[in-house]
């Protein structure tokens, strides 16, 4: 795309490969709408997208202003596929390229989505209130002067936390499970959420904490988990006095895998995915949405179910 159109473009926060894999027997996703409370089934190409979201318009002259997209697209995206695909069905077959994938694409995940780039926002204006002079404080939280944060700021996000995440996630213990039949996971507008049982969503908990866990649904039967090694041997909330370099010595990550979850245990592993959600929740079905929906206090209409798109 040339700099001089105005061609709309619009770019997936979540892939719709990632999406497709919690779809139903015909190629949909259900999805639900926490802001609107309505269901609608789509294919997922028509999910989690938002026109120009990856166009940095203050791009130098010569590059194009998608270029961010094109790279997700045309690497990380399609080799984390893959990797994926093995981490589910043969976890051994997996190479170091595959593992240094999945962690950038995990990463970038956590931090490309419609509510990290909030959260960067929120972060930039309160660290310009705190070293802001008194005098210029006040005018703003008065209302007097307004202080809008450039959209270019969730990607200065975005480049600062690339390198990040990855270091903590390598000495990570990683355990996939799966879903028992009649049981099934599902993906929400923050795939890639942080759990800690000492602090309440939909706050999250640093990944510095001990008992600060990853969750990354797989596919509608797999649920990847990542947890501290020191996860049972002291206080959840309590900080990590360790570097985060790779913990293990051959550089390899040690991944279990077989444990099978009941439809309960995954009920309640949705509901605290739905709770560290923004806005949008998928599903291969409406029965599954309404399970983990309901919990939260929550309900499903029983028809206002958008047409097939």
């Amino acid at each position: 795309m040339e700099r001089g159109t105005n061609k709309a473009k619009m770019h997936h926060f979540v892939p719709r490969s990632y999406l497709a894999r919690f779809a139903d027997d015909q190629g949909f996703v259900h999805v639900y709408d926490r802001n609107t409370r309505s269901l609608r089934r789509q294919r997922p190409k028509n999910v989690m997208k938002i026109n120009s979201y990856y166009r940095q318009e203050w791009a130098p002259e010569g590059v194009d202003p998608n270029i961010m997209e094109m790279m997700l697209g045309e690497w990380l995206e399609a080799e984390a596929k893959g990797a994926i695909d093995r981490l589910i069905e043969a976890p051994a077959q997996l190479t170091d390229d595959d593992t240094a994938n999945l962690m950038a694409y995990i990463e970038l995940q956590r931090t490309r989505v419609p509510r990290q780039a909030a959260t960067a926002k929120a972060l930039m204006r309160a660290t310009i209130l705190r070293i802001a002079p008194p005098a210029a404080v006040k005018a703003i939280t008065s209302g007097e002067v307004q202080l809008k944060i450039k959209d270019s700021a969730r990607f200065d996000y975005m480049r600062m936390m690339v390198g990040m995440l990855s270091p903590w996630f390598g000495r990570m213990e990683w355990e996939v499970f799966e879903a028992d039949g009649g049981a099934s996971f599902i993906a929400t507008d923050s795939p890639v959420s942080f759990y800690n049982s000492s602090i309440l969503p939909p706050a999250e908990a640093g990944i510095g904490l001990a008992g600060t866990m990853v969750f990354f649904p797989l596919s509608s039967r797999h649920t990847l988990v990542m947890r501290h090694p020191e996860y049972s041997q002291i206080g959840a909330a309590s900080p990590l006095d360790v570097l985060p370099t790779p913990k293990h010595e051959d550089g390899q990550i040690p991944i279990i895998h077989g444990a099978i979850w009941s439809r309960e245990v995954v009920d309640n592993f949705n509901w605290k995915l739905v709770q560290l959600s923004s806005r949008l929740i998928v599903a291969e079905s409406s029965e599954v949405l309404s399970r983990c929906i309901s919990k939260k206090g929550e309900s499903i209409p029983s028809v206002n179910i958008g047409a097939a798109r």
